[in-house]
Protein backbone atom coordinates (compact mmCIF):
# COMPACT_ATOMS: atom_id res chain seq x y z
CA UNK A 1 0.00 0.00 0.00
CA UNK A 2 1.25 3.59 -0.94
CA UNK A 3 2.15 5.37 1.95
CA UNK A 4 1.51 9.31 0.05
CA UNK A 5 -1.85 10.49 1.55
CA UNK A 6 -4.55 10.52 -1.28
CA UNK A 7 -6.42 13.84 -1.55
CA UNK A 8 -10.12 14.11 -2.85
CA UNK A 9 -12.11 16.96 -3.29
CA UNK A 10 -15.40 17.25 -2.85
CA UNK A 11 -18.50 19.16 -3.37
CA UNK A 12 -20.63 17.50 -0.06
CA UNK A 13 -19.48 16.10 2.58
CA UNK A 14 -21.82 15.65 5.44
CA UNK A 15 -22.27 13.31 8.76
CA UNK A 16 -25.30 12.49 10.40
CA UNK A 17 -25.33 11.79 14.55
CA UNK A 18 -28.25 9.33 14.50
CA UNK A 19 -27.37 8.31 18.20
CA UNK A 20 -28.28 12.67 19.14
CA UNK A 21 -31.87 12.27 17.89
CA UNK A 22 -32.22 8.74 18.76
CA UNK A 23 -31.27 9.46 22.65
CA UNK A 24 -33.56 12.61 22.20
CA UNK A 25 -36.15 9.85 21.24
CA UNK A 26 -35.38 7.44 23.91
CA UNK A 27 -35.79 10.67 26.81
CA UNK A 28 -39.40 10.50 24.91
CA UNK A 29 -40.53 7.48 24.95
CA UNK A 30 -39.52 6.86 28.66
CA UNK A 31 -41.49 10.13 29.56
CA UNK A 32 -44.22 9.17 27.60
CA UNK A 33 -44.42 5.85 29.06
CA UNK A 34 -43.12 7.23 33.23
CA UNK A 35 -45.05 10.02 33.33
CA UNK A 36 -48.62 8.21 33.01
CA UNK A 37 -47.44 5.30 34.60
CA UNK A 38 -46.52 7.53 37.67
CA UNK A 39 -49.28 8.91 37.86
CA UNK A 40 -51.40 5.93 38.10
CA UNK A 41 -49.35 5.01 40.65
CA UNK A 42 -49.45 7.71 42.85
CA UNK A 43 -53.43 7.75 42.47
CA UNK A 44 -53.30 4.11 43.68
CA UNK A 45 -51.23 4.93 46.53
CA UNK A 46 -52.40 8.36 47.91
CA UNK A 47 -56.49 8.14 46.46
CA UNK A 48 -58.28 10.23 44.46
CA UNK A 49 -60.09 12.01 47.59
CA UNK A 50 -56.46 13.39 48.83
CA UNK A 51 -55.50 14.66 45.44
CA UNK A 52 -58.57 16.66 45.08
CA UNK A 53 -58.29 18.49 48.24
CA UNK A 54 -54.17 19.02 47.45
CA UNK A 55 -54.00 22.06 45.20
CA UNK A 56 -50.50 21.21 45.51
CA UNK A 57 -50.76 17.41 44.81
CA UNK A 58 -53.00 18.33 42.10
CA UNK A 59 -50.64 21.17 40.27
CA UNK A 60 -47.83 17.96 40.07
CA UNK A 61 -49.76 15.36 38.51
CA UNK A 62 -51.12 17.79 36.02
CA UNK A 63 -47.32 18.71 35.13
CA UNK A 64 -46.50 14.76 34.87
CA UNK A 65 -49.32 14.50 32.21
CA UNK A 66 -48.44 17.38 30.32
CA UNK A 67 -44.84 16.47 30.42
CA UNK A 68 -45.69 12.84 29.56
CA UNK A 69 -48.96 13.17 27.36
CA UNK A 70 -47.40 16.67 25.06
CA UNK A 71 -43.88 17.25 25.58
CA UNK A 72 -42.85 13.63 25.26
CA UNK A 73 -44.38 13.07 21.64
CA UNK A 74 -42.48 15.96 20.60
CA UNK A 75 -38.70 14.94 21.84
CA UNK A 76 -39.86 11.71 19.70
CA UNK A 77 -41.02 13.95 16.67
CA UNK A 78 -37.98 16.07 16.85
CA UNK A 79 -35.75 13.69 17.46
CA UNK A 80 -36.86 11.32 14.58
CA UNK A 81 -35.98 14.65 12.41
CA UNK A 82 -32.68 14.71 14.30
CA UNK A 83 -31.64 11.46 12.86
CA UNK A 84 -32.29 12.22 9.49
CA UNK A 85 -30.32 15.62 9.69
CA UNK A 86 -26.88 16.24 8.78
CA UNK A 87 -24.65 18.18 11.48
CA UNK A 88 -22.86 20.27 10.36
CA UNK A 89 -24.82 21.62 7.08
CA UNK A 90 -23.57 19.51 4.05
CA UNK A 91 -20.82 21.40 2.44
CA UNK A 92 -17.65 21.27 0.19
CA UNK A 93 -14.51 20.54 1.09
CA UNK A 94 -11.41 17.82 0.74
CA UNK A 95 -11.16 14.06 2.24
CA UNK A 96 -7.42 12.97 2.90
CA UNK A 97 -6.61 9.49 3.75
CA UNK A 98 -3.77 8.56 5.42
CA UNK A 99 -2.17 5.63 7.21
CA UNK A 100 -3.40 7.27 10.85
CA UNK A 101 -7.16 7.46 9.23
CA UNK A 102 -9.28 9.80 7.48
CA UNK A 103 -8.37 14.11 7.59
CA UNK A 104 -12.29 16.04 6.57
CA UNK A 105 -11.22 19.43 5.94
CA UNK A 106 -14.14 21.92 5.56
CA UNK A 107 -14.22 25.65 5.77
CA UNK A 108 -10.39 25.49 6.53
CA UNK A 109 -10.66 23.41 9.60
CA UNK A 110 -9.54 19.62 9.71
CA UNK A 111 -11.32 16.79 11.76
CA UNK A 112 -9.43 13.46 11.61
CA UNK A 113 -11.04 10.01 12.40
CA UNK A 114 -8.76 7.31 13.39
CA UNK A 115 -9.05 4.21 11.39
CA UNK A 116 -10.36 2.10 14.12
CA UNK A 117 -13.26 4.53 14.27
CA UNK A 118 -14.46 3.37 10.45
CA UNK A 119 -16.53 0.44 10.94
CA UNK A 120 -16.70 0.28 6.92
CA UNK A 121 -17.12 1.84 3.75
CA UNK A 122 -19.56 1.36 1.10
CA UNK A 123 -19.51 3.03 -2.64
CA UNK A 124 -22.87 4.47 -3.34
CA UNK A 125 -23.29 4.88 -7.73
CA UNK A 126 -24.25 7.89 -9.08
CA UNK A 127 -26.95 8.05 -11.82
CA UNK A 128 -25.94 9.38 -14.94
CA UNK A 129 -29.30 10.88 -15.97
CA UNK A 130 -29.73 12.66 -12.96
CA UNK A 131 -26.56 14.05 -13.08
CA UNK A 132 -26.07 13.00 -9.59
CA UNK A 133 -22.32 11.95 -8.62
CA UNK A 134 -20.97 8.80 -6.65
CA UNK A 135 -20.42 8.97 -3.16
CA UNK A 136 -18.53 7.32 -0.92
CA UNK A 137 -20.42 6.44 2.73
CA UNK A 138 -18.06 5.83 5.77
CA UNK A 139 -19.94 3.90 8.62
CA UNK A 140 -18.76 5.18 11.90
CA UNK A 141 -18.11 2.66 15.01
CA UNK A 142 -20.77 5.35 17.14
CA UNK A 143 -23.65 5.18 14.53
CA UNK A 144 -22.87 8.00 13.22
CA UNK A 145 -22.52 7.54 9.17
CA UNK A 146 -20.09 10.05 6.48
CA UNK A 147 -21.26 9.90 3.54
CA UNK A 148 -19.03 12.58 0.44
CA UNK A 149 -19.31 13.01 -3.48
CA UNK A 150 -16.30 11.84 -5.10
CA UNK A 151 -15.60 12.24 -8.85
CA UNK A 152 -16.05 8.90 -9.87
CA UNK A 153 -16.58 5.45 -8.67
CA UNK A 154 -13.08 4.51 -9.21
CA UNK A 155 -12.22 7.29 -6.63
CA UNK A 156 -14.88 5.95 -4.40
CA UNK A 157 -12.63 2.46 -4.28
CA UNK A 158 -9.37 3.76 -4.21
CA UNK A 159 -10.20 5.85 -0.44
CA UNK A 160 -11.50 2.74 0.62
CA UNK A 161 -8.69 0.55 -0.11
CA UNK A 162 -6.29 3.29 0.98
CA UNK A 163 -7.66 3.45 4.48
CA UNK A 164 -7.70 -0.65 4.67
CA UNK A 165 -11.63 -0.68 4.52
CA UNK A 166 -12.47 -2.13 0.93
CA UNK A 167 -14.32 -5.79 0.45
CA UNK A 168 -11.16 -7.66 1.17
CA UNK A 169 -10.05 -6.15 4.78
CA UNK A 170 -12.93 -5.08 6.62
CA UNK A 171 -16.88 -6.13 6.48
CA UNK A 172 -19.18 -3.30 6.21
CA UNK A 173 -22.83 -3.61 8.33
CA UNK A 174 -25.63 -1.54 6.53
CA UNK A 175 -28.96 -0.61 7.99
CA UNK A 176 -31.86 -0.49 5.83
CA UNK A 177 -34.05 1.90 7.17
CA UNK A 178 -33.69 4.34 10.79
CA UNK A 179 -32.34 2.03 13.82
CA UNK A 180 -34.95 4.10 16.11
CA UNK A 181 -37.98 2.91 13.92
CA UNK A 182 -39.04 1.06 16.62
CA UNK A 183 -39.16 3.72 19.42
CA UNK A 184 -41.15 5.90 16.55
CA UNK A 185 -43.23 2.58 16.35
CA UNK A 186 -43.55 2.19 20.25
CA UNK A 187 -44.79 5.92 20.89
CA UNK A 188 -47.43 5.43 18.61
CA UNK A 189 -49.06 2.13 18.69
CA UNK A 190 -48.89 2.26 22.62
CA UNK A 191 -51.87 3.92 23.17
CA UNK A 192 -53.56 2.37 21.11
CA UNK A 193 -52.79 -1.38 21.98
CA UNK A 194 -53.39 0.22 25.30
CA UNK A 195 -57.22 1.41 24.46
CA UNK A 196 -57.60 -1.89 22.50
CA UNK A 197 -57.23 -4.36 25.81
CA UNK A 198 -58.68 -2.05 27.85
CA UNK A 199 -61.84 -2.79 26.41
CA UNK A 200 -62.31 -6.59 27.42
CA UNK A 201 -60.43 -5.98 30.45
CA UNK A 202 -62.86 -3.03 31.28
CA UNK A 203 -65.80 -5.51 30.77
CA UNK A 204 -64.25 -8.36 33.03
CA UNK A 205 -63.62 -5.95 36.06
CA UNK A 206 -67.42 -4.94 35.93
CA UNK A 207 -68.73 -8.38 35.80
CA UNK A 208 -66.17 -9.61 38.37
CA UNK A 209 -64.79 -6.14 40.72
CA UNK A 210 -62.98 -8.94 42.90
CA UNK A 211 -61.01 -10.93 40.35
CA UNK A 212 -57.26 -9.64 40.40
CA UNK A 213 -56.62 -11.86 36.96
CA UNK A 214 -57.55 -9.36 34.48
CA UNK A 215 -55.33 -6.54 35.06
CA UNK A 216 -52.28 -9.34 34.72
CA UNK A 217 -53.54 -10.21 31.78
CA UNK A 218 -54.04 -6.76 30.49
CA UNK A 219 -50.39 -6.03 31.25
CA UNK A 220 -48.88 -9.10 29.63
CA UNK A 221 -51.06 -8.38 26.92
CA UNK A 222 -49.75 -5.14 26.00
CA UNK A 223 -46.19 -6.23 26.54
CA UNK A 224 -46.17 -9.19 24.41
CA UNK A 225 -47.81 -7.10 21.70
CA UNK A 226 -45.57 -4.51 21.83
CA UNK A 227 -42.77 -6.72 21.79
CA UNK A 228 -44.01 -8.59 18.66
CA UNK A 229 -44.58 -5.18 16.98
CA UNK A 230 -41.05 -3.46 17.79
CA UNK A 231 -39.48 -6.58 16.42
CA UNK A 232 -41.22 -6.60 13.42
CA UNK A 233 -40.62 -2.89 13.05
CA UNK A 234 -36.57 -3.30 13.39
CA UNK A 235 -34.61 -2.55 10.41
CA UNK A 236 -33.00 -4.94 8.36
CA UNK A 237 -29.27 -4.65 9.10
CA UNK A 238 -26.93 -6.37 6.47
CA UNK A 239 -23.11 -7.84 7.25
CA UNK A 240 -21.17 -7.86 4.06
CA UNK A 241 -17.89 -9.64 4.77
CA UNK A 242 -14.93 -11.45 3.09
CA UNK A 243 -16.81 -14.67 4.35
CA UNK A 244 -20.39 -14.74 3.49
CA UNK A 245 -23.77 -12.43 4.82
CA UNK A 246 -25.02 -11.73 7.77
CA UNK A 247 -29.01 -10.86 7.30
CA UNK A 248 -30.95 -10.10 10.73
CA UNK A 249 -34.32 -8.08 10.87
CA UNK A 250 -37.09 -8.45 13.36
CA UNK A 251 -37.16 -12.26 13.47
CA UNK A 252 -34.92 -13.43 11.45
CA UNK A 253 -31.33 -14.06 12.02
CA UNK A 254 -29.90 -15.79 8.48
CA UNK A 255 -25.86 -16.99 7.60
CA UNK A 256 -25.19 -17.15 3.81
CA UNK A 257 -21.89 -18.28 2.59
CA UNK A 258 -20.94 -17.12 -0.69
CA UNK A 259 -20.24 -20.72 -2.03
CA UNK A 260 -23.89 -21.19 -2.02
CA UNK A 261 -24.56 -17.53 -4.05
CA UNK A 262 -25.03 -17.84 -7.98
CA UNK A 263 -26.48 -14.56 -8.92
CA UNK A 264 -26.59 -11.66 -7.31
CA UNK A 265 -29.85 -9.84 -8.26
CA UNK A 266 -31.45 -5.78 -8.32
CA UNK A 267 -34.28 -4.22 -9.35
CA UNK A 268 -34.63 -0.39 -8.43
CA UNK A 269 -35.24 -1.02 -4.50
CA UNK A 270 -35.16 -4.73 -4.22
CA UNK A 271 -31.63 -6.81 -3.99
CA UNK A 272 -32.22 -10.62 -3.96
CA UNK A 273 -29.64 -14.14 -4.39
CA UNK A 274 -30.23 -16.78 -5.89
CA UNK A 275 -29.17 -19.51 -4.08
CA UNK A 276 -28.38 -23.33 -4.53
CA UNK A 277 -26.51 -25.75 -2.28
CA UNK A 278 -25.38 -29.23 -3.77
CA UNK A 279 -27.97 -31.41 -4.65
CA UNK A 280 -30.75 -28.86 -4.04
CA UNK A 281 -32.63 -26.54 -6.54
CA UNK A 282 -32.20 -23.36 -6.69
CA UNK A 283 -34.47 -20.75 -4.79
CA UNK A 284 -34.43 -16.77 -4.39
CA UNK A 285 -34.08 -14.72 -1.28
CA UNK A 286 -34.52 -11.15 -0.76
CA UNK A 287 -31.84 -9.90 0.98
CA UNK A 288 -33.14 -5.71 1.16
CA UNK A 289 -35.25 -3.67 0.08
CA UNK A 290 -34.99 0.89 -0.15
CA UNK A 291 -33.37 3.26 -1.48
CA UNK A 292 -32.38 2.42 -4.99
CA UNK A 293 -28.79 3.28 -4.26
CA UNK A 294 -28.43 1.69 -1.59
CA UNK A 295 -29.27 -1.52 -3.03
CA UNK A 296 -26.83 -1.05 -5.61
CA UNK A 297 -24.40 -0.38 -3.53
CA UNK A 298 -24.69 -3.07 -1.05
CA UNK A 299 -25.39 -5.50 -4.56
CA UNK A 300 -21.72 -4.41 -6.03
CA UNK A 301 -19.96 -5.13 -2.34
CA UNK A 302 -21.10 -8.39 -2.47
CA UNK A 303 -19.97 -8.86 -5.74
CA UNK A 304 -16.77 -8.08 -5.64
CA UNK A 305 -16.48 -10.13 -2.19
CA UNK A 306 -17.44 -13.16 -4.46
CA UNK A 307 -15.07 -12.08 -6.87
CA UNK A 308 -12.52 -11.87 -4.24
CA UNK A 309 -12.52 -15.41 -3.39
CA UNK A 310 -10.81 -18.61 -4.44
CA UNK A 311 -13.77 -19.38 -6.47
CA UNK A 312 -14.12 -22.86 -5.64
CA UNK A 313 -10.54 -23.75 -5.46
CA UNK A 314 -10.25 -27.16 -3.49
CA UNK A 315 -8.30 -25.50 -1.38
CA UNK A 316 -4.53 -26.08 -0.17
CA UNK A 317 -2.26 -29.18 -0.01
CA UNK A 318 -1.93 -28.67 3.86
CA UNK A 319 -5.38 -28.85 4.84
CA UNK A 320 -5.86 -32.36 6.32
CA UNK A 321 -3.48 -30.81 8.48
CA UNK A 322 -5.09 -27.88 9.63
CA UNK A 323 -8.57 -29.45 9.52
CA UNK A 324 -10.25 -29.94 13.17
CA UNK A 325 -12.23 -32.79 12.11
CA UNK A 326 -12.45 -35.68 14.18
CA UNK A 327 -9.46 -34.16 16.70
CA UNK A 328 -10.23 -33.12 20.34
CA UNK A 329 -8.75 -29.11 20.88
CA UNK A 330 -6.25 -30.10 22.47
CA UNK A 331 -4.67 -32.57 20.21
CA UNK A 332 -5.50 -30.36 16.96
CA UNK A 333 -3.66 -27.05 18.80
CA UNK A 334 -0.35 -29.53 19.92
CA UNK A 335 -0.35 -30.88 16.12
CA UNK A 336 -0.78 -27.14 15.08
CA UNK A 337 1.94 -25.71 16.95
CA UNK A 338 4.46 -28.23 15.29
CA UNK A 339 3.46 -28.34 12.28
CA UNK A 340 6.04 -25.53 10.96
CA UNK A 341 8.74 -27.00 13.02
CA UNK A 342 8.64 -30.71 11.48
CA UNK A 343 11.82 -31.30 8.96
CA UNK A 344 9.37 -33.52 6.35
CA UNK A 345 6.70 -30.54 5.85
CA UNK A 346 10.19 -28.16 5.08
CA UNK A 347 10.27 -29.45 1.13
CA UNK A 348 6.10 -29.56 1.00
CA UNK A 349 3.83 -26.85 1.13
CA UNK A 350 3.31 -26.38 4.47
CA UNK A 351 5.38 -22.96 4.43
CA UNK A 352 4.17 -19.58 6.41
CA UNK A 353 3.53 -18.16 2.94
CA UNK A 354 1.17 -21.24 2.22
CA UNK A 355 -0.25 -20.47 6.13
CA UNK A 356 -1.10 -16.75 5.42
CA UNK A 357 -2.75 -17.72 2.05
CA UNK A 358 -5.51 -19.87 3.75
CA UNK A 359 -5.78 -17.55 6.49
CA UNK A 360 -6.79 -14.57 3.95
CA UNK A 361 -8.95 -17.11 1.56
CA UNK A 362 -12.61 -17.00 2.90
CA UNK A 363 -13.89 -19.72 0.59
CA UNK A 364 -11.91 -22.29 2.67
CA UNK A 365 -13.77 -23.98 5.79
CA UNK A 366 -13.79 -21.94 8.83
CA UNK A 367 -11.28 -24.57 10.84
CA UNK A 368 -8.57 -24.39 8.00
CA UNK A 369 -7.86 -20.77 8.16
CA UNK A 370 -8.39 -21.13 12.36
CA UNK A 371 -5.87 -24.03 12.15
CA UNK A 372 -3.21 -21.75 9.91
CA UNK A 373 -3.80 -18.84 12.06
CA UNK A 374 -3.11 -20.85 15.19
CA UNK A 375 -0.06 -22.26 13.24
CA UNK A 376 1.71 -18.82 12.80
CA UNK A 377 1.03 -17.55 15.76
CA UNK A 378 2.73 -20.92 17.06
CA UNK A 379 5.19 -20.48 14.90
CA UNK A 380 5.74 -16.46 15.89
CA UNK A 381 5.14 -15.35 12.48
CA UNK A 382 6.08 -11.88 12.12
CA UNK A 383 3.29 -11.12 9.62
CA UNK A 384 0.84 -13.44 11.74
CA UNK A 385 -0.90 -11.17 14.24
CA UNK A 386 -1.58 -8.42 11.55
CA UNK A 387 -2.85 -10.33 8.88
CA UNK A 388 -4.98 -12.19 10.95
CA UNK A 389 -6.37 -9.13 12.29
CA UNK A 390 -7.10 -8.18 9.27
CA UNK A 391 -8.98 -11.53 8.02
CA UNK A 392 -10.57 -11.29 11.37
CA UNK A 393 -12.30 -7.58 10.49
CA UNK A 394 -13.29 -8.74 6.95
CA UNK A 395 -15.54 -11.48 8.24
CA UNK A 396 -19.17 -11.25 8.46
CA UNK A 397 -20.00 -14.38 10.62
CA UNK A 398 -19.24 -12.74 14.18
CA UNK A 399 -17.99 -16.35 15.66
CA UNK A 400 -15.20 -16.57 13.07
CA UNK A 401 -14.37 -12.65 13.59
CA UNK A 402 -13.82 -13.41 17.55
CA UNK A 403 -11.77 -16.35 16.71
CA UNK A 404 -9.60 -15.03 14.63
CA UNK A 405 -8.76 -12.11 16.84
CA UNK A 406 -8.17 -14.77 20.00
CA UNK A 407 -5.85 -16.67 17.84
CA UNK A 408 -4.61 -13.13 16.46
CA UNK A 409 -3.45 -12.56 20.03
CA UNK A 410 -2.35 -16.19 20.65
CA UNK A 411 -5.39 -16.92 23.01
CA UNK A 412 -7.94 -18.90 21.00
CA UNK A 413 -10.24 -20.51 23.42
CA UNK A 414 -11.96 -23.50 23.24
CA UNK A 415 -15.14 -21.86 23.43
CA UNK A 416 -14.95 -19.91 20.01
CA UNK A 417 -13.27 -22.77 18.89
CA UNK A 418 -16.69 -24.63 18.94
CA UNK A 419 -18.85 -21.62 18.08
CA UNK A 420 -17.50 -21.61 14.95
CA UNK A 421 -17.65 -25.53 14.68
CA UNK A 422 -20.99 -25.69 15.79
CA UNK A 423 -22.54 -22.87 13.78
CA UNK A 424 -25.24 -23.51 11.01
CA UNK A 425 -24.80 -22.38 7.42
CA UNK A 426 -27.52 -21.31 5.30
Amino acid sequence: MSTEPLVVPSPSIEQRRPRLGGGLMRAGFIAFVGFPGLILMFMSIVGPDRVDASPVLSALLFLAAFLGLLVAPCMVIIGAVLTSVSFPRPSSGFLRAEDGGLVIVRGGRERRLARADIEGGLVLPGALLDAERPRVAFHLRRGGVLTAEVPDGMTSHRLLDRLGIDAARRRVAVSIGSPYRPLATGCVTLPIVCILFLIPVGYWVTEDPSADWPIGLFAWAVVLTMFVLVQLTRPREVIVGSDGLRIRGGFEDRWIRYAHVRSVDTKPRVLSLEMAEEGERARRIEVATGEPSVIQALAGRIRIAIALGSNGAEGPPVGAELDPAGKSFTEWKDKLQSLLLRPEYRKTAVTPEALLSVVDDPDLPPGQRLGAAVALRSAQHPEAPARIRVAAEACADEAMQQALEEAAAGELGERAFRRVLDGTVS
